[in-house]
């Protein structure tokens, strides 16, 4: 009897171990389908926003310059986190399901850049008016999901609920601290740190009863807000020059090479000579090399509870366990 085993990958909000080199354990999962916004969508976007926005930064250089050496629709250089995780379960990398006639047997990828939690609705009936005109929140995401799972799976498996991780939204609101004495001494707006914590207690409650709710479904936590404060305070540990942690990749100058107009990816805009010793590459999204750096915290530890490589070898043993007939 063969146990299929899917890990689920959710990416929501906003880092400690040598470069990933080929860990290709034994396939331990069998797929992989991952939620989310800009930090982990590798094209959806692009394709969503076409109809709507005649020129989309993310789709021109020097956005993917790294690995890829053209634009992907990736908000990076390079490869993003869920990349590095699919390479070290051998997996390639994880399609988006807008590009379509890509073989899903082996996970798809519904998150897009700037998704929500609340559905586009809710912005317009608060009159707010600087989010794109089109859904793509993760109710949304996960109808997509839904609607993918009738080919993925045979008759009996299809008719499995599907669980959202969260049930509940929290919606928080928070004004702009401009003064010296609004940030903490690694350059970074203590509020906004504030909402951040708050929120990642507010999911680590959520995530623990979700696992007293479900103690046969294996539940992950991975953290992104460590990881980054890691290498603000000892960027020369990860390779990260320490004179410019806070400055993007990308850009077209300034105190942090940010500027509204132009940003990366469009006219004026362009990348710095070596994006492997940068944190940040376009002021918001991290270079690849971050990102690597995260991947290989989630899968080995710290910053993952329980670190994903450990996860899929306890799945492993317990979905082994229970396939073996008991003695007679």
């Amino acid at each position: 009897m063969k146990n299929n085993i899917t890990v689920l990958l959710l990416f929501l909000v906003p880092y400690l171990l040598p470069a990933i080199s080929g860990i290709h354990p034994h396939k331990h999962f069998t797929s992989i389908f991952s939620f989310g916004n800009s930090y982990a969508d590798t094209g959806n976007f692009i394709r969503l926003a076409a109809p709507f926005m005649p020129f989309i930064p993310f789709n021109n250089t020097p956005y993917g310059e790294t690995f890829f050496n053209q634009p992907t629709g990736r908000a990076t250089d390079g490869r993003l986190v869920l990349d590095f995780i699919a390479d070290a379960f051998g997996f390639p990398f994880v399609p988006p399901y807008l590009a379509k006639g890509q073989d899903f047997s082996q996970g798809a990828n519904f998150a897009v850049i700037g998704a929500t939690a609340l559905d586009l609705a809710f912005f317009r009936q608060e009159n707010i008016t600087t989010v794109p005109p089109f859904n793509r929140s993760l109710s949304v995401q996960l109808g997509w999901f839904e609607d993918l799972k009738p080919s993925l799976c045979n008759t009996t498996q299809g008719k499995r609920k599907h669980t959202p991780f969260l049930n509940d939204t929290v919606i928080l609101g928070l004004a702009v601290y401009p003064e010296r004495s609004d940030y903490d001494h690694l350059g970074c707006l203590k509020k906004y740190n504030d909402l951040a914590r708050y929120h990642d207690d507010l999911l680590q409650s959520k995530i623990q009863a979700l696992r007293n709710n479900y103690p046969y479904t294996k539940i992950g936590f991975a953290d992104y807000y460590s990881p980054i404060r890691a290498f603000l305070r000892t960027p020369a540990i990860f390779g990260f020059n320490s004179s410019s942690t806070l400055v993007a990749c990308c850009g077209a100058g300034g105190r942090y090479n940010y500027n509204v107009t132009p940003e990366c990816g469009y006219p004026g805009a362009t990348g710095c000579a070596d994006p492997s010793s940068r944190v940040y590459w376009d002021s918001v999204h991290l270079t690849e090399a971050a990102y690597r750096a995260i991947a290989d915290s989630w899968l080995h530890g710290p910053f993952a509870e329980p670190p994903i490589l450990s996860l899929a070898q306890h799945c492993f043993v317990s979905s082994w366990k229970e396939s073996v007939p008991a003695a007679a």
